[in-house]
């Protein structure tokens, strides 16, 4: 959904997501710098403009009439991938024990305008990538197998992707060095049981 979220709100979830960045001796919340990315995964608790719309009706309602009446926020960030990082292609449906069968939704907004380095998905893969029972797939066995159902998502700040945890994915690296994507990232499962550390 290109320019879904106005920029008003971007600009103040962005903000508030990069205020503290990385402090010392500072009783603040802080994100965490990662070889060539950054993020901060406590953003409910520094920005009430994402509170508000991971709570809105809109949000809950898409959650509900796609996962049924039971389903969790498993896992958040706002994060900055730099130029030269590798994302491996992957889907995000796995715990700390590997593959699950757990049906969930993944919401992306782009926090910057996205011409390069964006999000890339294997368009139908989340109709089967489930019976392969395994969460992460090389570049060379996507090249030679799916290299004409990628899907480029480039697309300006403020807009919207939402897609199945079982579709396969990733983030086009990007070779130059002074390259910076910025976007937020949440994922809704129907398994309420497990999910990261979320701080309000």
């Amino acid at each position: 959904f290109p320019k879904a979220i106005n920029s008003e709100a971007i600009n103040s979830i962005h903000n508030d997501a990069t205020k503290f960045r990385l402090n010392l001796n500072k009783n603040e919340i802080c994100g965490v710098y990662a070889e060539k990315q950054y993020f901060l995964t406590n953003l409910l608790s520094v920005s009430k403009t994402f509170y508000d719309f991971v709570t809105s009706k809109i949000i809950l309602d898409i959650c509900k009439k796609y996962l049924g009446n039971e389903f969790r926020l498993k896992a958040l960030r706002y994060y900055e991938t730099y130029g030269q990082h590798n994302m491996q292609w992957h889907t995000d449906n796995k715990t700390d024990r590997g593959f699950e069968h757990i049906p969930g939704i993944i919401f992306i907004f782009y926090i910057s305008d996205v011409e390069d380095g964006q999000f890339q998905y294997i368009e139908g893969s989340h109709l089967w990538s489930g019976k392969k029972a395994y969460s992460n797939y090389s570049n060379e066995f996507i090249q030679k197998n799916y290299k004409e159902k990628i899907k480029d998502f480039k697309f300006p700040k403020g807009s919207l992707i939402i897609y199945n945890t079982y579709g396969i994915h990733r983030a086009k690296s990007v070779s130059t060095k002074n390259f910076v994507r910025k976007s937020v990232f949440f994922q809704v499962d129907s398994e309420i049981e497990n999910s990261e550390p979320i701080i309000l």
